[in-house]
Parts: structure tokens; C-alpha cells; sequence
């Protein structure tokens, strides 16, 4: 097998992946992350004689596709490890990738086991929600960047250590803790729905519970955000002459910006379901295209890895 046929298996590999995410947004805003009850991995809900429910067949898509992410990234890493010398950052890529869906899986057992899904919005699950969501992207960015690496045949992992760094640090950082707040937000949404945008004002005026004063957090987050992703890419543009800086960085501004009118205009039109579905599908597009950016600016010279294309 060449690298070629490794490298359209991983961006393969990557692809599906976003769309189990994708699929796991949808679970989390219909409610239906209780369509198994507290059964983990099996689910007793699906051989059940009676009916099966809306909500059991979100969960048990949900699951299954979720294995195969993990057989997949056990295969790549495998593959990576047979194809690639020792310290090379597809290497590196692909183990951060297992890892990561391990970890994800144990975040969904824990959350399926606990019972913090559909409409809980416990301590519990409030607390949870920025690790799940962090470890959601660093898989998102470990599938990516393997990828990425494979198709430039990257010799070594980009060095995070020195000023170059900081910058594009700096911004993931923020992204994720922007991610933070919408994870809440989007509890909040769910658990909490108005009617009207007045019921939502009043909401504030009164609040029930403490993810209705959280979900304040995220617009005003998301303005300084943008603010910094402007700035970032700024900065890319002006450390790396590679031709993917340019595209790459005016992504990051453009998602930004969409994403400042899309938040508002999601609550103006009462949170549907496709709405919020795309909202968090750009907000993915908009990490994917940092990991890319960051990686490719951030890069160290030195010898292409071989290949036998």
C-alpha cells in the first residue's frame, strides 16, 4: 500500500468523522441522547419487541457509527505506524486521532451512564460539557492534521515552543473556550426554549436557572473572538509565503463573521433545529481551518518523508 492510498484514506477517515459528529449535534438538540436509557454500548431499547422510538434510533445510529470511527482510527494508526519512520508527524497524528475517539467514547459512556443527556441540565453535565467539547475537537484537529500531513508528506510536528506560536495558541485557545459557552448555550436552548424573543429577554430579567445567565457568555465571547481570529490571520499571512496561508486565513475571518450574524439570527428565528445544526457545522469548519492554518505556518523545515508513489 503507498502513501497515496493512505493519504485518501485518512482525508476518507476525517470526512466521516465530521459527519458523526455532525450526527451527534443532531442527537444532542432533539433530545434524543436518552433513546437507550443508561445501557452502555449495548442498547436494550433497540431489541425490544415494541416499537422503536425516534429518539432509540438517533442513539443506536449514533453508537454504531461511532464504532466504526474507532475501527477506522485503529486501522490508520496501524497503517501509519507500518508506513511512516518513527517520529514523523503522521505518525504522531494518527496515534493523537485513536486516542482521542477512546477518550471520546469514555466521555459518551459517562454521559449515557450518568444520565446527563436529552433535558438534564444537572451540575453534573454542565461541568462535563467544556471537556467533552475540547476532546471533540482535538479529535477533529488530530483526524485533520493526519490528513494534512500525509498529503504534504510533513516530515516532523510543528513546533508549538516560541513566539511564532503564541499567536495561533492563543486562538485555539479562545475557540475552544467560545466553544465552551456554546456547548451551554445550547443546553440552555434546548432546556429552556421561549416562545417569542420577548420570553427569551425576560428570561434574563428572572433567570431559573444558572445556564440561562451562562448562555449570556457566548455572544459576548464570540465579538472578542472574531476580533482575535481577525488579528491571527493577520499575523499567518505575514510569517508563512506557503500559497495555503492566504485561502486558509481569509476562511477564518469570513466563518467569524458568518458566525457573529448567524448566532443572533438562530435566536430571532426560535433555535430550529437546522439552524443550530449549521451554526455548529461552521463552527467546526472554523477549527479545522485554525488546526490547518496553524500547522502549515507553524511547520520546521527539513527532510520530505519518503514515499514510494
Amino acid at each position: 500500500m503507498t502513501s497515496r492510498r493512505f493519504t485518501s484514506f485518512s482525508w476518507g477517515v476525517f470526512a466521516y468523522t465530521l459527519l458523526v459528529i455532525l450526527w451527534g449535534y443532531f442527537l444532542r438538540i432533539s433530545e434524543s441522547g436518552d433513546g437507550c436509557g443508561t445501557d452502555w454500548p449495548v442498547c436494550r431499547a433497540a431489541m425490544s419487541p415494541e416499537p422503536t422510538s425516534f429518539s432509540t434510533l438517533v442513539e443506536l445510529t449514533h453508537r454504531l457509527t461511532s464504532g466504526l470511527v474507532l475501527v477506522l482510527a485503529l486501522v490508520m494508526a496501524v497503517w501509519a505506524f507500518r508506513r511512516y519512520p518513527r517520529g514523523s508527524a503522521v505518525r504522531f497524528g494518527a496515534t493523537a486521532a485513536l486516542v482521542f475517539t477512546i477518550t471520546e467514547s469514555l466521555f459518551g459512556a459517562v454521559v449515557v451512564v450518568f444520565g446527563w443527556v436529552a433535558g438534564d441540565v444537572s451540575a453534573g453535565r454542565i461541568f462535563i460539557r467544556p471537556f467533552h467539547v475540547t476532546n471533540t475537537f482535538l479529535l477533529m484537529a488530530a483526524f485533520a492534521l493526519t490528513a494534512l500531513w500525509a498529503s504534504r508528506d510533513t516530515a516532523r510536528v510543528p513546533s508549538i515552543a516560541g513566539p511564532k506560536a503564541r499567536p495561533v495558541l492563543w486562538a485555539a485557545v479562545a475557540v475552544l473556550a467560545l466553544a465552551w459557552t456554546g456547548s451551554w448555550t445550547g443546553l440552555a436552548a434546548t432546556a429552556f426554549s421561549a416562545g417569542s424573543l420577548r420570553e427569551g429577554v425576560d428570561q434574563y430579567l428572572d433567570p431559573e436557572h444558572l445556564l440561562i445567565v451562562l448562555r449570556l457568555l457566548h455572544p459576548l465571547l464570540a465579538i472578542f473572538v472574531a476580533v482575535l481570529l481577525a488579528r491571527t490571520a493577520s499575523r499567518l499571512r505575514a510569517s508563512s509565503s506557503d500559497p495555503l496561508i492566504h485561502p486558509l486565513s481569509s476562511a477564518l475571518v469570513v466563518l467569524a463573521v458568518t458566525q457573529l450574524v448567524l448566532g443572533p439570527l438562530t435566536v430571532a428565528l426560535g433555535n430550529p433545529i437546522w439552524a443550530r445544526l449549521v451554526h455548529l457545522a461552521l463552527a467546526d469548519a472554523l477549527w479545522v481551518a485554525l488546526a490547518f492554518a496553524g500547522a502549515i505556518a507553524l511547520e520546521r523545515p527539513g527532510a520530505p518523508l519518503k514515499s514510494d508513489r
